[in-house]
């Protein structure tokens, strides 16, 4: 009886996975190892209500995939009436031209996301996302966006990363970042799906994403497809692609994101930073793709638990 009961235990410990891959298959240090696992154990309890707070508007994306939960950051596009040089706008124009659109004969300026995003784009201040345990045994959290690291501290959260909370600012996310912090390679294979729910479950099932920071990341996903596409066949090659075969530099000779790279960043990466709150960088977490330091983020992630 002793027996089953530790095998039982022992089968349960080595059941934790990332996405598809158990945890224990996973080359990591002993300690990261650790935190990973409790990351991985605490349990949120006011997600939806982080979901709301990103006030995006329709249902467009879960009416066409009625599985979905959340709303498309990027949709319907946020588009503002302008006057001539751009005045009379709402929101200061993004330096850099690839985030919008612009139709000069209707002079209308379109955006590459709904407004909450566009407002997110412009903003200098982008706060900090803050983690906060409600338990002794430190398995149940609540997340919180603040505006400053001090005014988190003063309410009693710890920073979990820089801008505010979104639908993977849990720490399961989190754990699959300091997991897998190579995406790049995963996340081309699932944008690959042959539609949004295919998409979905391979963020979810295969790389380990929870349901909502799924979601975005197929949305983010279908974007780039869309906006990018053209771009990114002319710069890799369509076999290339298909073979995911793209050996070329992520950075030109002047050290600035290629073509392709450089599309998804500026038209799908402020849907997508917004929408999923927590991304790599401002987690301070490296990725594949070579980026500034100031980019980074740092913090640590260990002193949840001591």
């Amino acid at each position: 009886m002793k027996f089953l009961l530790l095998l039982f235990f022992v089968t349960s410990a080595s059941a934790q996975m990332i996405g598809n891959v158990p945890l224990n298959e996973i080359k990591m240090s002993k300690e990261k190892r650790t935190l990973v696992k409790k990351l991985l154990s605490a349990r949120a309890l006011n997600l939806k209500g982080i979901y709301e707070d990103l006030n995006l508007e329709g249902r467009k994306g879960m009416d066409k995939q009625r599985n979905f939960t959340t709303a498309n950051p990027y949709l319907p596009r946020f588009k503002e009436n302008y006057g001539y040089p751009y005045t009379n706008l709402k929101y200061s124009i993004p330096e850099n031209p690839q985030n919008y659109s612009i139709d000069k004969r209707r002079k209308i300026i379109r955006y590459f996301g709904q407004e909450p995003v566009v407002d997110f784009l412009t903003k200098k201040n982008k706060g900090v996302c803050g983690v906060r345990f409600v338990d002794n045994k430190q398995e149940k959290y609540l997340l919180k966006s603040f505006d400053s690291e001090s005014e988190a501290q003063d309410a009693g959260y710890m920073i979990t990363h820089r801008s505010h909370c979104g639908t993977c600012s849990s720490l399961k996310d989190l754990a699959v970042y300091l997991a897998k912090p190579d995406l790049t390679t995963p996340a081309k294979s699932c944008s690959r799906g042959l539609n949004l729910n295919k998409v979905k479950k391979c963020y979810k099932k295969i790389i380990g994403f929870s349901n909502n920071c799924a979601e975005v990341w197929a949305y983010s996903s279908e974007q780039t497809r869309r906006h990018c596409g053209k771009t990114c066949i002319k710069f890799y090659g369509l076999l290339n692609l298909l073979r995911d075969s793209m050996d070329r530099s992520n950075l030109d000779e002047e050290g600035n994101l290629n073509v392709c790279i450089a599309c998804d960043e500026y038209k799908s990466g402020p849907g997508f930073k917004y929408g999923v709150g927590r991304n790599r960088r401002n987690s301070g977490i490296t990725s594949a793709i070579q980026r500034e330091e100031s980019d980074l983020y740092v913090i640590d992630h260990y002193k949840y638990f001591r």
